[in-house]
C-alpha cells in the first residue's frame, strides 16, 4: 500500500501533539498530527499522522503498533487518504 497517513489509537490521557511528533519522528519525517480527545474528561484518545512517505508511515506502523505507551496498548495503522469527489461526479 502506498498511505501514508495513519491512525493512532487507544492514546492514553497525557500523550500530547508534541509527544506523537517525537515519537513517530523516530521512524521517518511527520508533516502532520491531529490529535481527538474522547470526551472532556480527558479519556483516551485517538490521532492521525501524515508521514512524509508511504515508507515511513508502514516503519511507524511496524515499530509502534501493539506498543505500550503510558500504559496504553497502541493500535496502529495505515488508512487510505480522504476521498474528495471526482471532477465529472455528481453529487
Amino acid at each position: 500500500m502506498n498511505h501514508k497517513r495513519i491512525y493512532i489509537g487507544d492514546l492514553a490521557p497525557g500523550i500530547t501533539e508534541s509527544d506523537l511528533f517525537q515519537m513517530f519522528g523516530q521512524v521517518g519525517a511527520v508533516e502532520q498530527v491531529t490529535l481527538v480527545r474522547n470526551g472532556a474528561h480527558g479519556l483516551h484518545g485517538f490521532a492521525f499522522i501524515e508521514m512524509v512517505s508511504p515508507e515511513d508511515a508502514r516503519a511507524a506502523v511496524q515499530r509502534f503498533n501493539g506498543s505500550e505507551v503510558e500504559g496504553s496498548r497502541l493500535i496502529v495503522y495505515t488508512v487510505p487518504p480522504k476521498s474528495r469527489p471526482r471532477p465529472n461526479e455528481r453529487t
